[in-house]
């Protein structure tokens, strides 16, 4: 059981200013100590909480009722492993706070992304989260430092810590600087994880309630969203004041509600059925849905951009279809620009609907795309459809933005205009494609890759160098799995005419007769579970 004392806490003068570095990883140190947060008239509540009993091992077994022995050397172990976790967390955070750059300051945004790929490759992760986990650390080590020293002593569990920091995340330094004051004053070594919750999210809402609400016009967002299986959906959010989305909705209703009945009465009188896009309503002689509708007039509007010209795509959208599954002998799914996994039976749908596909040789051992021949500095329009196949992703290590667009193609090996027989050369095995803030750093020597003769990249990032990795090369994967099911195939049909011509010419009754019976005690046959067991096991064909 825990108390509650609501008390009111000071509000700092002024902000500490950010700490900022561009030299690069210092030492970890523990931060300084800061004296108490000066008071104002508006502070936020103090929560005195404080658990009845402390905490310890003995107390946790007899809240539990749980007898000496095995379970209780077990919890025991657990409760003191659970604080190792909060110093070890406390030390990775120090580790990872050196790392921060300032990303208010436009000239080190080099200096921003170099950390973030060195810490992403070094922790196994993509960019955007090194990023976010150094802004965290930044907060935990520098601005929070009364929560980080709880932390670190292991009285602070890292699940609560990892939440305090989330749900301050978009506070001013200032009402960090109140946050971590206020938190670390919590009897934060005994009290339950229900009460730091509820304390934590009503400090939260206190602040909510003080800042100005955001007005919903800077709200405005159009924003694409993945959908959470692998059905070939996806999502559009349009995110607005509520009367401006409420007039779009019932414009959509009426466009709706209108082409729908257009659509009936064409299916009574016998006429050209409008806005019958596929050819369904007059095969199935029956108006299309208002959902339908709504989905295909919002898709097909013209978008009225002011007179301004927007330029047509780059690129073709390439939809990669494994030839099985395009003809119907296999549902292994097809990628959508090399990165949405798309059902096969819609994969078979769009080819069938597109009057030109684009062939795409793969080597069946291994996956990989077949090069192509390049002999000068811009690639072709063919090179470069190739190199989205290969890296529909950033070729940079841990980086996730997509290449169809915002990308750059780029040399390995630097092109030498002056002498084109000393650099570089343009071909597929020296190219590959980077966002461009990665382009900019290879550019300016932050990283540097360099192509192996298997197809693999070896990348240094940093200057002087923080950390190497290899990167293997990206094949279509579905191109190994295929080539083994069509031998296992042709194994299959070689065998059952075999056993056919053995039947037609008498060799199966004449081995019968001089071997006799199969014998299921030295002969079992095969089990039909272990088969499915096998079958199940094995990895997947994408």
């Amino acid at each position: 059981m825990t108390t509650t004392d609501h008390r009111s806490v000071a509000s700092p003068a002024s902000a500490r200013s950010p700490r900022s570095s561009s030299a690069g990883p210092s030492a970890s140190r523990a931060p300084a100590s800061r004296g108490p947060v000066p008071r104002t008239a508006t502070a936020p509540p103090r929560a005195r909480v404080r658990a009845r009993a402390r905490l310890t091992e003995g107390s946790l077994l007899r809240r539990g009722g749980v007898e000496p022995g095995a379970d209780a050397r077990t919890i025991a172990r657990l409760l003191e492993e659970e604080r190792e976790d909060s110093r070890r967390h406390a030390r990775r955070l120090a580790d990872l706070a050196p790392f921060w750059i300032d990303h208010d300051d436009p000239d080190l945004d080099d200096d921003r992304e170099e950390r973030s790929l060195a810490v992403a490759i070094a922790t196994r992760t993509t960019t955007a989260i090194a990023s976010y986990r150094i802004a965290d650390a930044h907060t935990a080590v520098t601005e929070m430092p009364a929560t980080f020293a709880r932390l670190a002593a292991g009285d602070m569990p890292v699940e609560w810590h990892t939440r305090m920091l989330k749900a301050v995340r978009d506070l001013t330094a200032v009402q960090r600087a109140q946050v971590d004051e206020i938190v670390a004053s919590w009897d934060l070594a005994s009290v339950p994880a229900d009460r730091f919750r509820d304390e934590l999210r009503q400090l939260r809402s206190w602040f909510d309630r003080e800042m100005s609400a955001p007005r919903p016009e800077s709200l405005r967002d159009v924003s694409l969203e993945n959908s959470l299986h692998d059905d070939g959906t996806a999502f559009l959010r349009i995110t607005g004041p509520i009367p401006e989305i409420l007039d779009l909705a019932r414009r959509l209703d009426r466009s709706a509600k209108t082409v729908q009945a257009r659509q009936r009465r064409a299916l009574e009188e016998g006429e050209p059925i409008p806005f019958d896009l596929d050819g369904d309503v007059a095969r199935g002689g029956k108006a299309m849905s208002q959902a339908a509708l709504r989905y295909a007039i919002l898709l097909r509007t013209e978008l009225d951009t002011g007179g301004v010209e927007v330029p047509a795509p780059r690129h073709r959208v390439n939809v990669v279809v494994p030839v099985l599954t395009l003809m119907g002998l296999s549902d292994t799914p097809a990628l959508y620009d090399g990165i949405h996994p798309l059902p096969g039976q819609m994969a078979r749908d769009l080819a069938a609907a597109e009057p030109v596909w684009h062939r795409v040789f793969a080597d069946p051992a291994d996956g990989g795309f077949l090069p192509l021949p390049a002999e000068r500095y811009r690639p072709s329009a063919d090179q470069v459809e190739h190199l989205r196949l290969l890296h529909p992703r950033c070729a940079a290590p841990c980086c996730t933005h997509t290449t169809t667009d915002d990308a750059e193609n780029d040399h390995i090996e630097e092109f030498d205009h002056a002498d084109p027989a000393r650099g570089g050369p343009t071909s597929l095995h020296n190219l590959h494609r980077l966002d461009w803030r990665h382009h900019d750093l290879k550019t300016a020597g932050r990283i540097d890759p360099v192509r192996e003769p298997d197809g693999a990249t070896t990348w240094t990032v940093g200057s002087p160098a923080l950390i190497t990795t290899r990167v293997a090369p990206r094949g279509d994967l579905a191109a190994p799995h295929h080539a083994k099911a069509l031998m296992e195939s042709w194994e299959e049909f070689c065998w059952h005419r075999d056993l056919d011509q053995m039947q037609a010419n008498g060799e199966i009754d004449r081995i019968l007769q001089e071997w006799g019976p199969a014998d299921l005690l030295h002969d079992p046959p095969p089990d039909p579970d272990d088969e499915s067991r096998a079958y199940w096991e094995q990895g997947p064909p994408f």
